[in-house]
């Protein structure tokens, strides 16, 4: 599996929306299509080592811990809105 690339890339007070690299074509159609993104984007992710330093389970950390707000298609990449503070 190949390796994902993870960053910031832009940040409020709110809200910081991360753009993940590296899913193939057909993981961001799986994704999109779910009926709910958020568990679709944990699985997919999980699937991947990524190179943040939270490790595999990043996306599984957004979900429970801050919330995930916003998954968007950009270039072949995913934005992904997530939450500044546990809710």
């Amino acid at each position: 599996m190949k390796k994902l690339h993870i960053e910031t890339s832009s940040k409020d007070n709110t809200f910081t929306i991360f753009l993940v690299e590296g899913l193939s074509v057909d993981e961001v159609n799986e994704i999109l299509k779910a009926d709910d993104r958020r568990d679709a984007l944990v699985e997919v992710m999980g699937r991947h080592e990524n190179d943040s330093r939270y490790g595999q389970n990043i996306a599984e950390a957004w979900r429970c811990g801050y919330g995930i707000y916003g998954i968007k298609h950009f270039g072949g990449h995913l934005l992904v809105t997530v939450g500044n503070s546990c809710d």
